[in-house]
Parts: structure tokens; sequence; C-alpha cells
């Protein structure tokens, strides 16, 4: 197994045990024997256990910012655009189910607040150029910040609540009939959304 094999299964193996066990409870031995690596290997790969955070989450925003960054750049109108990245942002949490989890307990926790606000900033501020634009000449109340929150939210939830909602609705959340179920519902509150803003400009 040569070094880069090594630092994707050390990786995989973070992912899976800060997604399931949160990062203050998982330890490097955890990592080690989870990955089928000599604990060492992960302090000499990562340094530290917050340093191997830091690299997976730089790993994770790298993507979600391609992600995000390709769905803007395809222009086809706003409400064409607005399913586009809803689409990207929702596939994307689908795809990394650990990164929603990870996410949310670090904040919660206070501990990693400021990495994840760093690693936030670049596609906030995407997201804020893109929505004052839309937004021109909208009512006051359609404030950018207020949609874009609003907005997160209704995606995001979905998976950070999964296991919560499976247990509540008895049925799996992220079956593919329940994604694009989701998926549709979302977009149907943002037409709405939208075309209100068209309605009061």
């Amino acid at each position: 197994m040569d070094a880069t094999q090594t630092r994707e299964r050390i990786l995989g193996a973070a992912d899976a045990l800060f997604g399931e066990l949160g990062f203050d409870v998982t330890t490097t031995r955890d990592i080690a024997e989870r990955s089928g690596v000599n604990k060492a290997l992960i302090h000499y790969h990562f340094g530290t256990k917050d340093d191997l955070l830091e690299a997976l989450l730089e790993g994770y925003y790298a993507k979600l910012g391609e992600a995000l960054t390709a769905a803007l750049g395809r222009r086809k109108g706003l409400a064409a655009q607005v399913e586009e990245v809803l689409d990207a942002y929702a596939d994307f949490l689908a795809e990394h189910r650990s990164f929603t989890r990870i996410v949310q307990r670090e904040v919660a926790s206070g501990r990693h607040v400021e990495r994840v606000v760093q690693r936030t900033l670049p596609m906030f501020q995407l997201g804020m150029t893109w929505l004052d634009e839309a937004l021109t000449g909208a009512p006051r109340d359609f404030d950018a910040v207020q949609v874009l929150t609003t907005v997160y939210g209704m995606v995001v939830t979905w998976f950070t609540y999964g296991e919560v909602l499976r247990q509540l609705s008895g049925k799996d959340p992220f079956a593919p009939a329940a994604l694009a179920a989701r998926k549709r519902h979302v977009k149907k509150v943002v037409s709405l959304l939208l075309a209100e803003v068209e309605g009061r400009r």
C-alpha cells in the first residue's frame, strides 16, 4: 500500500468514525483499527487528530465548492439555475453522508467553529453575490441572508436529521425515491418564493 492509499484509508476511516461517533469521542487508535494501518502512520501523514479533521474538511469543501461553482456557472435563467444549485448541493450531501453530521457536531460543540466558518465563507460569499444580483429590486423582506439561510436549511436538515426521520416515519429518507421527493418539494417551495419575489418587484 503506497502513501496515497494509506492517506485515503485513514481519511475514509476518520470520515466514518467522526460521522458515527463524533470527533471528540473518536481516538486515533479507533481510526488506526478502522483503517487497518499503524497508529504512527496517522501522525506521520496528518500530525494531530485536529490536523486530520482539517484535511477531511478541506477535501469536503473543495468538492462542494467545485459542484456549486459548476452549477452556478450554467446560466439558464434564475429558476433553472436555482434548480441546478439545489440538485448539486443535495447530490453532494447524499454522496457524502458524514459531512453534515461532522460539521453540525463541530459547530454545536464550539471547538472547531472557526475551521468551519473559514471553509464555508467562500461559498457563502459566492451565494450572497449570486442572490444579491437575483434579488435586485425585490422588497426588503427578501434579504439575501434570509433567503440563503432558509433554502440552506430546507436542504441540509433532511440530511442532518435523516436518522431521526427514519425512526419517526418508518421510511428510509435516503432511498433514491425519498431523496427525489425531497428535491421536488424543496424546488416547489423555492419556486413559490421566487414567484413572490417576481410579483413584488
